[in-house]
């Protein structure tokens, strides 16, 4: 048995010599090089397979601007600070009051949210955008931090709703389309793509993590536009 043994590890020993023999014959240095170059030939490959493959990633990941009277809004972009220095406010939802005048009537923000307060971390806060206590449209804002709270103004928007009820709704837009003339057909050749269609007719167009959406109203001819980031 301990000659076997012995038998086989000179037979292995014989081998490694063969082989490293064979390496330094040029024939073996040739395909030594060859593999090393086959081997960085795959590593460029893949690297270059990841650069076009975010880069067309990034192409589908198109913001969406939405503009309400004198400011424009990148949802993932725009922060609550520019939205302050706008002249805007923001407002908790159910800080409303109603207000009757000329038979007709609206909802009032007499608070606005203190822009100094934190903002928990990996949160996101829906609020009501406002300008003198009227109801411009609907915002949602977020603190990306992982562990860290922030001041409000540092937050940045989410998403940004507005109806043909807000106030000055006429000059609202969406992708440069005018609130009044975003149909389904107007944003679809913006976009170059189609939505995806619910059975209230709500249309909703994605682009990786932001998206568009249409909300015809039940009654007339109002509706409602919608400009989204998602983090996840």
């Amino acid at each position: 048995i301990i000659y076997c043994d012995q038998e086989a590890e000179m037979e292995i020993v014989d081998k490694e010599q063969e082989r490293l023999a064979k390496e330094q014959m040029p024939e073996g240095k040739k395909a030594k090089k060859l593999a090393i170059i086959g081997r960085i030939a795959f590593l460029v490959v893949m690297a270059i397979g990841i650069y076009f493959l975010d880069y067309w990633r990034g192409l589908s990941e198109e913001p969406c601007p939405i503009s309400v009277e004198n400011i424009t809004v990148i949802p993932g972009e725009t922060t609550v600070q520019e939205l302050i220095q706008a002249g805007y406010g923001l407002s908790d939802t159910e800080n409303k009051e109603w207000v009757m005048e000329n038979y007709s009537g609206y909802f009032y923000y007499p608070e606005i949210v203190d822009p100094t307060a934190e903002a928990d971390s990996k949160s996101y806060y829906y609020m009501v955008l406002v300008k003198d206590g009227l109801s411009y449209g609907k915002v949602v804002i977020y603190n990306d931090a992982e562990w860290q709270a922030k001041p409000v103004t540092e937050c940045k928007v989410s998403a940004l709703e507005v109806a043909s009820y807000d106030e000055a709704s006429n000059q609202a837009m969406i992708l440069d389309i005018p609130l009044l003339e975003a149909t389904e057909e107007a944003i679809s050749e913006r976009l170059q793509l189609e939505p995806e269609v619910s059975d209230s007719g709500q249309c909703m167009w994605k682009k990786g993590r932001y998206s568009v959406t249409l909300r015809p109203h039940e009654e007339g001819d109002g509706r409602t536009i919608r400009s989204e980031y998602k983090l996840n």
